[in-house]
């Protein structure tokens, strides 16, 4: 760009050549030295104001988490074993046509979490294939007269508690309150769940409605972070009476159980397959942390 001349500079420029006194016309002044660039702007605030800074990284410290499956055995579950078993450092169900199996569990034996978040690796197969994390949950016990099924009394693993659920075909997202075997305990609240992409609050009176507290992502985008066939990380968070569950980085969901007659403080932790057979599930990474009060 053609740099403007200073005022001095133009008004020679505009004025008549004067003699000077030797008789010879005066030569007009040198143009002024360049001038230094200008300073560059200060940079933008981050955004947050006070809270701002360095965008995060999502954190993988494990400092004070447990690991729950020491990659070689099922040491500290309880389930339908073999059924339940290890390959290649993951545990893995496989669900068949030809031995009808229904839903089946695997519950961790370290205890029965209150406040807590846990991590894992899970990897579905089939297109029918169910599963998902059951937390907070009850042993419905077992019943003795029932017919085994394909050789296992799994009446002796059957829940019911909250759970983080994901279908092969339709991806992650939805926070429910599952499962009761076959028709038997308390059915699922209609109100005590938060589809993918919601903010939920339960009834606080039984049979009242489920309130929408807010929307995140659109329910499409967020199915859109679900690998199908492949491994996907799982986080799931539970504190007090909010539970929140992320997929692959992304928060999928959020519910919180206001309701003083059945919500649930604390019990067993299991993962879980069902669904149209043939398909199967793979476990890996499973990690809990205790969280205070």
């Amino acid at each position: 760009m053609r740099r403007p001349r200073s005022l001095l500079a133009l008004i020679v420029l505009a004025s008549p050549m004067l003699p000077s006194a030797q008789g010879r016309q005066a030569q007009p002044p040198a143009a002024p030295a360049a001038q230094a660039p200008a300073a560059p702007a200060p940079a933008a605030p981050t955004r947050g104001g006070r809270g701002g800074g360095a965008p995060l990284e999502i954190s993988t410290d494990l400092t004070g988490w447990t690991s729950m499956f020491d990659g070689v055995s099922l040491k500290g579950w309880d389930g339908p074993m073999p059924l339940w078993h290890v390959e290649n450092g993951a545990i893995v169900v496989r669900r068949t046509v030809e031995t009808p199996v229904g839903s089946v569990y695997l519950i961790w034996q370290g205890g029965q979490p209150k406040n807590f978040e846990m991590k894992f690796d899970v990897k579905l197969e089939g297109d029918g294939a169910n599963s998902g994390l059951q937390f907070r949950a009850a042993l419905l016990g077992e019943v003795p007269d029932r017919p085994l099924v394909a050789g296992y009394a799994m009446t002796k693993w059957e829940t019911h508690g909250y759970q983080a659920d994901m279908t092969n075909m339709g991806g992650a997202g939805n926070l429910i309150e599952c499962c009761r075997g076959p028709n038997r305990g308390l059915p699922p609240r209609p109100d005590a769940n938060a589809s993918r992409g919601q903010v939920t609050r339960s009834a606080t009176t039984e049979g009242g409605p489920k309130n929408l507290i807010a929307s995140l992502e659109d329910s499409a985008t967020l199915r859109g972070y679900w690998k199908s066939s492949d491994w996907n990380t799982i986080d799931v968070i539970a504190r007090g009476r909010t539970f929140l569950y992320i997929c692959n980085g992304h928060l999928m969901s959020v519910m919180m159980d206001d309701s003083p007659k059945f919500y649930q403080d604390h019990g067993y932790v299991a993962i879980q397959l069902e669904g149209a057979a043939p398909n199967a599930a793979y476990f890996k990474n499973l990690w809990i942390k205790m969280l205070p009060e």
